[in-house]
This record gives structure tokens, C-alpha cells and sequence, in this order.
């Protein structure tokens, strides 16, 4: 007997009342399967998009074209889907689809078999595909001929690898063979859905064994990733840093039309992801002071990955923060106002700040407000 959350079983109890039997299915009940909390709960339902939306009129409408209504509930939102059928795909991703009322019919259309189980608290597990013994033998198997529903739906193939990576399964021979096969077709599709993809691949724990089966694909889809060994990483600029070798990997996160943020502190720390920092307080004020602390503390996390003793870097950058020492302008004692009263104006104003601060991070200068006066004049 599988346990459903009482939010859950209040939704399939009023679809019933309803006249409606319908279903959690597909990935949550694979979870649950496996002993693993779902990240997110499915219902499948005879019930039209307009007939969900009467039983629920707390809801909001985003997949409706497909037959999905998100019913909207105090743990977010649970999507319910109309059961449907799937024809004629067009650009290898989107299908055209129209409703029916079985489930057998419904549960054939997904992709692999663990992805086709669905289960009611009265009925028990509704298994056609075989689902359940694919889980015990952790066998990837698509529903009816690989090929097809590669050609169908290309992002199935990045799907795979992603339960590969993530759950450790092995393809079956012909599932694994004609992903390899139809792997041209993920040229069609946008690279944003492949980003997303990509992104939960490289998180998996059996990163390294679906880089290794599926190496031709990556190539194909991800070149400037060349190695991939295991890890526990989740912030994406961290993961990307540790996983590519040099800044001008970049271009594979801009390809992949990743966030300016994620692109920008990934871009800093592969350009700083060799270079050894010194274990003295100037040259970690330094680079306080060119990345910002936030992006320090980031490269301080890689160094550690990369197997560097970083223990000693982060007590003298404590002691830098707890003791307020400068390390930026706005920490000066001196601002643009003070020289121009001195009757220093436009440029030299940048260029007499930028050197104080210079002497005071490399300790020559003390960060008082008269001495800094002091050697203002003198730089005039």
C-alpha cells in the first residue's frame, strides 16, 4: 500500500464525488516506489480542463491547453492532467493531443515504463507497462519502440541520461542504442529546456556513469565538458566551475542561456580557479577587494573541492572582516567631498582614491582620516 498525503487524497476524493476516478501518477509514485520523497505530486483525471476547473475553482490555468489545471493549495501547486492521447509531434517536441477517457491509453504516451505507473488508494497500483519490475531491476525502457518516441520527442533522450544519472539505472540495450542513434535530433530542440536538463544530469550522483555511456551525447550537446567525477554540488556557478577548465568554457552557459548572475560569478571563478592565493592578509584584501567578498567566499568553496587546504584562508579572511579592515573606497576614511576641498577635482579625484586605498590595503598607509588627508596633498 502506498501513503498519500491527506492533501492529496482530499483532491482525488472530490474528483470521485465528482464522478471523475482519477489517479496519481508518474514520477511521485515513482518515487514513493523507491522510498524517496516526490518533489512534486501529478493527477490524471477523466475530467476536462473546464470540469476540473468547476470542482476546483481555486486554480490557475497555465497548461490548459494541454489539459493541465494547477490547482493551487497551502503546500503550492498540484497540476491535474484530462487523460489524453498524443499525435502528430511537430519541431521533435510537441505533440498534438486530444482527450480520452482511458487510463491504459494515457499511461502508453509517457516516456519510459517506471514513468507509467499510476496508483488509487482503492484500487491499488495500476502497473500495464511494467513499470515495477523495471524499478526492481533499475532498467530504463521506453514504452513501445525507442526510436519512435526519441523521434517523437527528442528531449526523451536528455530524460534518459538524467534517470541515469540521478536514479544509477542502465538503459536497456535497445532504449540505450537508439537514444545514441536518433542524439541529432536534440539540435531541434531550445536551449533552455536543454539547459534544464543538463543542469539536473550534473547534479546526479552517478554523474560520472552517464558521462561515460552516454559520452558522444555530451559531446554533442555540452563539448566543453570533458570530465565529469563525482561530487556533491548544487549552486550551478560552483558546479559549472568545478566541472569546466577555463574561462572560455563560458560559452557554454551563455549557450545555454543561463541567468547573467549564474554567467558572471562562473566566469570569475574560472578565471581565478588556478591560480594559487597567498596566505597573507594583503593579498587576500587584494582580492577582496577586485571579486568582492561574496565571489571570494565562492572561490574559497572551489579551492576546497579542488582539494586545496583553504583552513588558513578563511581564518585570516574572518579576522579581515571582524577587525572592519579596508578593503574597498566606500571603507575609506576619505571620501571625493574631503578632496575637493583640498582643490582636487574630476579625474585625479578617482585616481587619488584608488591610490590611497592602494597603500592602505598593502599597509603602508594607516586608514586614518588626517593621514589620508595628509598624503592626499602629497600625491597632488
Amino acid at each position: 500500500m502506498i501513503l498519500l498525503p491527506d492533501l492529496i487524497l482530499e483532491i482525488l476524493q472530490k474528483l470521485d464525488s465528482a464522478g471523475f476516478h482519477s489517479y496519481v501518477v508518474g514520477g511521485s509514485i515513482r518515487d514513493l516506489l523507491l522510498g524517496n520523497s516526490p518533489k512534486d505530486w501529478d493527477i490524471c483525471t477523466p475530467a476536462t480542463p473546464q470540469q476540473i476547473k468547476v470542482i476546483f475553482p481555486n486554480h490557475h490555468t497555465l497548461g490548459e491547453k494541454y489539459g493541465t489545471i494547477g490547482v493551487k493549495t497551502k503546500e503550492g501547486i498540484i497540476q491535474i492532467t484530462t487523460f489524453r492521447g498524443e499525435k502528430q509531434y511537430k519541431d521533435f517536441r510537441h505533440p498534438e493531443i486530444y482527450f480520452i477517457d482511458n487510463l491504459k491509453e494515457d499511461l502508453r504516451r509517457r516516456d519510459f515504463s517506471i514513468n507509467a505507473i499510476a496508483y488509487h488508494p482503492q484500487d491499488g497500483i495500476i502497473d500495464p507497462y511494467h513499470g515495477i519490475k523495471d524499478l526492481n531491476h533499475q532498467v530504463l525502457r521506453c514504452i513501445d519502440e525507442p526510436k519512435i518516441r526519441f523521434q517523437e520527442d527528442a528531449l526523451r533522450i536528455l530524460r534518459l541520461i538524467r534517470f541515469v544519472s540521478t536514479l544509477g539505472f542502465q538503459a536497456e540495450q535497445q532504449t540505450y542504442q537508439d537514444a545514441l542513434l536518433k542524439s541529432s535530433l536534440l539540435k531541434n530542440i531550445g536551449q533552455e529546456r536543454i539547459r534544464d536538463e543538463v543542469l539536473l544530469i550534473l547534479q546526479g550522483k552517478n554523474l560520472s556513469k552517464a558521462f561515460k555511456d552516454y559520452r558522444p551525447i555530451f559531446h554533442l550537446i555540452f563539448p566543453e565538458l570533458t570530465k565529469a567525477p563525482k561530487h556533491n554540488i548544487t549552486n550551478p556557478a560552483l558546479l559549472f566551475a568545478f566541472l569546466l577548465s577555463k574561462k572560455e568554457d563560458i560559452a557554454a552557459l551563455k549557450r545555454f542561456k543561463f541567468d547573467r548572475v549564474t554567467i558572471k560569478r562562473t566566469s570569475m571563478l574560472l578565471s581565478f580557479k588556478h591560480i594559487p592565493i597567498k596566505e597573507n592578509k594583503i593579498a587576500i584584501k587584494k582580492l577582496l577587494n577586485q571579486i568582492g567578498y561574496d565571489h571570494f567566499l565562492a572561490l574559497l568553496e572551489l579551492q576546497k573541492l579542488l582539494g586545496h587546504n583553504t583552513k588558513p584562508l578563511y581564518k585570516l579572511t574572518q579576522d579581515i572582516m571582524i577587525a572592519d579592515e579596508c578593503f574597498t573606497l566606500k571603507d575609506l576614511k576619505i571620501n571625493g567631498l574631503m578632496l575637493k576641498k583640498l582643490g582636487i577635482y574630476g579625474e585625479k579625484i578617482g585616481k587619488i582614491l584608488l591610490k590611497l586605498l592602494e597603500e592602505v590595503i598593502e599597509e603602508r598607509l594607516a586608514n586614518q582620516q588626517e593621514e589620508l588627508l595628509k598624503r592626499a596633498l602629497e600625491l597632488i
